[in-house]
């Protein structure tokens, strides 16, 4: 007996959609007699390195090793473009650099020279 396979998309397994998933995590902090808190992606949603990097088997074995590490809060989220894109551009404002100054560089120098991590010669220095 032959089976026979019609090329439509629900019986072929070529076009089988594999879910993608990523690591996320919760930070919960208390600023300012409020509670706020903000969610990271920890992991990408694709596989560019490996093929079956974001199977749910793979990215489940990864977060109990960030749990041994000692990171808390971890969360698996299956992949969403808008909710992932969104993430990620709300953490990208946490990581803008502020450029430091002149007078910066002259302040953390006189608070180095008051606590007596330099010596007084660099006070006259600056």
């Amino acid at each position: 007996m032959i089976l026979e396979w019609a090329a439509s998309i629900n019986k072929d397994p070529t076009f089988y959609i594999m879910s993608k998933y990523y690591i996320s995590q919760t930070i919960i902090e208390y600023i300012d007699n409020r509670l706020s808190f903000r969610e990271v992606v920890l992991t990408r949603a694709d596989a560019r390195v490996d093929k079956e990097g974001a199977r749910y088997k793979n990215v489940k074995m990864f977060m109990y090793k960030l749990r041994a590490l000692g990171i808390e809060n971890l969360h698996i989220n299956e992949y969403e473009k808008k909710r992932y894109n969104k993430l990620v551009r709300e953490q990208n404002k946490y990581r803008k650099e502020v450029k430091l100054t002149v007078a910066d560089i002259a302040e953390m120098t006189q608070q180095a020279v008051e606590a007596d991590l330099l010596t007084k010669e660099c006070e006259d220095n600056v």
